[in-house]
């Protein structure tokens, strides 16, 4: 396997410099140079030299600035060392290369890539991710929130650790009123059980308006509709029969329409919490920061904390007349999990315009002792950017449900377009749902999550391009010809056949580079890593299986080559699952 080359590196480097440097025992450099030792990425240029490189400024900085002396190191029968520039290239050779590479694949199986990442010390994370608001429109923005959430929890679980998904929904706050108020005016009862997200829609957008035509371009308060909306939350806050129960049948309906989607994006969590939870604890939190002296009162009878962030300002954590705010039952519900919990790392998984929020949040916790709080913020608070020009046939107001259907649509018709599409009516439904969502998810996480993207329906569903109708039915192909190739798979294969196919060399380095790019993307939070890797996968794969056929071919090669593609297939399954996708056989 590839770790056992990166060991076998690690030590003959080690041994080199510890011939003139002794400031350190032989395993601490070892392990300390094998962290650099990295597999070559495969180019397109048609290159053998190496099949591992160590940077040479890495390995000196990790020294310390010791120069090392690579005249010393010498090759034997396992490596062969070349120096070019800044890269010290270790080459082996290909066929025991090969052989390690796949038998590690097959033996790991599902766990390929996976293996040993806890280092022995199993960590409690907390993944909170989609926290959608009940009281409010559901759309597209709780998308990303939703799947790369999803992803980072997958990353944690594959590395060993232990992991709380938690859904954080937003069934309390101020406007719960407006919203109530306004099914209190425009609302019809029907339409709210028969389609919840669209009734709560249009109620949302009348009240807002009728707002709107009140205060025209005074501060919304100035609105009688808007002060009506506030006092209804406040007779809500103080248990009133009547709110509560209105309160419930949009919580109740609204959380029914989640679970269906989650339920199509392959997503699920391990813990449903709310602010209605915690509206109640808000006293506690002013009693206990009162008791470090660390609430202040300005001369508006307005409670608050003071950051002591540049550019922050204060956080108000309750109002005049003593009503919650957000910010409060998110400390509220911050200490409530530590305790329960006790939590190593803790990451929000929240659109990077809520920053301010988590920095004053993290700000309280941490004068309130909270461990996990004085990790860096750009490691609690996991940020994205926003998506652009994402919209159905429709029109543009554009909710979760829509999208999800809008995509299944579309990879239908293309389906019934293709001569050799036999599947029934209702397989292929089930068959463009879940090619759908694998293209939404795909595109989304294809690029660094801080930056914003604009969503294309023609790249997301793009056959011949990096998109997930790609990916699906580069897996599927795989299927249908290690299924239909006639060639019975053996445990004494010689896998020396495969040396002079390039294609098939391309694949095993690539697979030999799957642990490297799960553990930076793990550390780094950074689902595009494995997207990325994932397509080159796909690339390669196509690649073979055009150069490199195994049907008719002789009984060795055959076997080896369908031993190589076997692997191959088992890498895209483990991405794919990693990514929160469903891998399909048959399209």
């Amino acid at each position: 396997m590839a770790s056992l080359y990166k060991n076998l590196i690690a030590k003959k480097l080690a041994r080199t410099i510890l011939s003139n440097y002794q400031h350190g025992g032989l395993q601490e450099i070892e392990a300390a140079i094998q962290s650099l030792v990295k597999v070559a990425p495969v180019r397109k240029e048609k290159i053998r030299d190496s099949q591992f490189t160590v940077s040479l400024s890495q390995l000196t900085k990790c020294l310390r600035g010791h120069i090392v002396n690579l005249d010393q190191i010498q090759t034997d029968g396992n490596l062969d060392v070349k120096i070019d520039h800044d890269l010290i290239h270790f080459k082996t050779e290909p066929a025991k290369l090969a052989q390690a590479v796949l038998q590690d694949v097959k033996v790991n199986h599902i766990n390929y890539g996976y293996m040993g990442r806890t280092n022995g010390s199993q960590k409690h994370v907390c993944v909170e991710f989609s926290s959608p608001n009940v009281a409010k429109p559901f759309h597209v923005g709780h998308l990303r929130s939703t799947i790369i959430g999803n992803v980072i929890s997958n990353f944690y679980e594959a590395a060993g650790h232990r992991v709380k998904r938690i859904n954080w929904i937003g069934d309390w706050g101020t406007q719960f009123g407006l919203v109530s108020l306004g099914l209190m005016r425009f609302g019809d009862v029907e339409l709210l059980k028969q389609d919840p997200l669209l009734e709560l829609f249009n109620v949302y957008v009348k009240i807002n308006q009728a707002v709107a035509a009140e205060c025209g371009t005074n501060s919304e308060s100035m609105s009688p509709t808007y002060q009506e909306g506030m006092a209804l939350f406040s007779k809500l806050e103080k248990g009133d029969e009547h709110m509560m129960t209105i309160w419930r049948m949009i919580r109740d309906l609204s959380l029914q329409e989640l679970n269906k989607m989650y339920q199509r994006l392959g997503v699920h969590f391990t813990h449903i919490l709310s602010e209605s939870e915690y509206h109640n604890r808000t006293q506690e939190i002013l009693e206990r920061l009162s008791q470090k002296d660390l609430l202040l009162y300005d001369s508006d009878g307005v409670g608050y904390v003071e950051t002591e962030i540049k550019g922050v300002g204060r956080a108000t954590v309750v109002k005049s007349d003593g009503s919650s705010l957000y910010l409060t039952r998110d400390i509220a519900s911050a200490l409530d999990r530590q305790e329960k919990f006790s939590f190593d790392h803790v990451h929000y998984v929240v659109e990077q315009g809520q920053k301010a929020h988590f920095i004053k949040l993290v700000s309280i916790l941490q004068k309130l002792g909270v461990p996990w709080a004085n990790s860096s913020i750009d490691d609690i608070h996991v940020r994205f950017g926003r998506v652009n020009g994402m919209s159905t046939r429709e029109g543009n107001v554009v909710f979760l449900r829509d999208v999800l259907d809008e995509a299944r649509t579309r990879v239908r018709d293309t389906m019934l377009k293709k001569t050799s599409t036999r599947a029934s009516q209702d397989d292929m439904e089930k068959t463009a749902d879940v090619i759908g969502v694998a293209s939404i998810i795909l595109q989304d996480l294809k690029a660094n999550r801080v930056a914003d993207y604009t969503f294309s329906w023609e790249r997301m569903l793009n056959l011949k391009a990096d998109s997930g109708v790609f990916v699906q039915y580069c897996h599927a192909r795989l299927n249908s010809m290690m299924t239909n190739c006639g060639v019975q798979p053996s445990d004494d294969i010689d896998i020396s056949c495969i040396v002079k196919d390039d294609a098939l060399m391309n694949i095993v380095l690539h697979l030999a580079r799957y642990p490297e790019v799960f553990e930076y993307s793990l550390d780094s939070l950074e689902p595009h890593h494995v997207v990325q890797y994932l397509f080159k996968l796909c690339h390669f794969i196509n690649a073979a299986y055009t150069s490199c056929p195994v049907k008719g071919e002789p009984q060795d090669l055959a076997q080896a080559r369908l031993f190589t593609f076997e692997c191959a297939k088992q890498v895209l399954q483990n991405c794919l699952l990693l990514l929160g996708l469903k891998p399909l056989d048959v399209i």
